[in-house]
């Protein structure tokens, strides 16, 4: 059985689905005692390739790209942000704050929510004028990857705290 794939005005004619031809190369690899970056160029001559890197371009070049546009939202020029965005940043923030809370299970919750103001993180740690413009979309997206440093660091601080 042949796998036909279409490049252009051309085809990849496979023995079998790229996951396969890997597992195929690791077996044989494992079964040859030979490094796997051999058991790949000798998977791809049988394919008619010179190396599997040929192979992997010709392949990567022949899948359709998704035809869907990335969600993007408006440019943020200046700070302050508007009300509209703030909110939402703030209701993000909360809920990315409760995410993380479940997760590090700190010893101090009580004291590390009285810590905790969604509002002045999004106000005086989320954004800087150095990051403008940016796209409000992918603005959001810093809260939910950055905010776990700033929770870890209020958890230290109610240790501390605490601690006195």
């Amino acid at each position: 059985m042949f796998f036909l794939l279409a490049i252009g005005e051309t085809q990849m004619n496979l023995s079998a689905p790229i996951n396969e031809l890997k597992r195929k190369a690791k077996l044989l690899g494992r079964a040859k005692g030979i490094p796997l970056n051999q058991a790949y160029k000798r998977i791809a001559k049988e394919e008619g390739y010179a190396s599997w890197g040929l192979l992997i371009r010709d392949y990567e070049a022949q899948r359709s790209t998704p035809n869907v546009q990335p969600r993007t939202g408006y440019q943020i020029t200046s700070l302050p942000v508007d009300d509209t965005y703030r909110k939402e940043a703030i209701e993000l923030a909360n809920s990315t704050f409760e995410m993380v809370m479940r997760r590090i299970e700190p010893d101090n919750p009580v004291e590390m929510r009285r810590l905790w103001d969604a509002a002045e993180y999004v106000d005086n740690h989320h954004l800087s004028s150095d990051m403008l413009p940016i796209d409000s979309e992918y603005a959001l997206s810093l809260i939910e990857a950055f905010l776990v440093h700033y929770v870890v660091d209020l958890a230290v601080q109610a240790d501390r705290k605490l601690e006195t």
